[in-house]
């Protein structure tokens, strides 16, 4: 069982309740208030699980763009902000613990590998974890839509977390938080094809399982 999948389950969470909330406040309706702040202290919670989890910001953003709901982004950003607080007050700084967390990092597997490799192993890497039906469904990206604006937003988290040269292998696991946000591209695949890319998503994570040896 992967922390990471937890992780992803958390912050996925926030996410339903971000749209949620935009989704009550359209109505006029005040069950907005709510969900919006609960959404911002699921989502203030999880840049403590993990320190790359704070780029979900960007998907989390997008939710509310796609939902055009500025009240929304106030009441969220409330309520991250007051886990925050509490985490502080208890005497966690968020970033001195992110400062030394890149000094141990590059005191062990960084100065190991080059960085200009991972950058594109990292890609390829996840190419193979999200399946190529994804990649069929995120090279069909076009307009503005909420599918768009989630997969647009978790290509930009992904981007952002690989140029920072702290993600270096594992990222089929480290990643996954920002891979379930690709898996919506899958709708934009022509309604007849869909059969033959789940085929093909299947006999993908087959090869990787029976072909690829990893050491964890």
């Amino acid at each position: 069982m992967s922390a990471d999948g937890l992780f992803a389950g958390v912050t996925a969470t926030g996410m339903a309740l971000l749209a949620l909330a935009t989704r009550a406040f359209a109505r006029g309706g005040r069950a907005g208030v709510p969900l919006a702040l609960t959404g911002g202290v699921v989502l203030g919670f999880g840049i403590f699980l993990s320190y790359g989890l704070v780029l979900l910001g960007a998907v989390a953003l997008a939710v509310v763009l796609a939902g055009r709901s500025v009240a929304t982004l106030l009441w969220a950003v409330a309520g991250a902000l007051g886990v925050v607080v509490v985490f502080t007050a208890a005497g966690f700084w968020w970033f001195e613990g992110y400062r030394l967390v890149v000094e141990r990092y590059h005191q062990g597997i960084a100065a190991e590998r080059p960085s200009a490799y991972w950058v594109w192993a990292n890609l390829a890497c996840l190419v193979l974890a999200v399946g190529p039906a994804v990649v069929a469904g995120v090279r069909r990206l076009r307009g503005w839509g909420p599918v768009v604006a989630l997969v647009g937003a978790a290509l930009v988290a992904v981007l952002a977390a690989d140029v920072s040269g702290l993600s270096k292998a594992e990222v089929e696991r480290i990643w996954l938080p920002f891979a379930v946000w690709l898996l919506p591209a899958t709708a934009l695949l022509p309604r007849g094809t869909r059969r033959w890319w789940l085929a093909g998503q299947a006999l993908t994570a087959l090869l990787v399982n029976h072909l690829v040896m990893t050491v964890w």
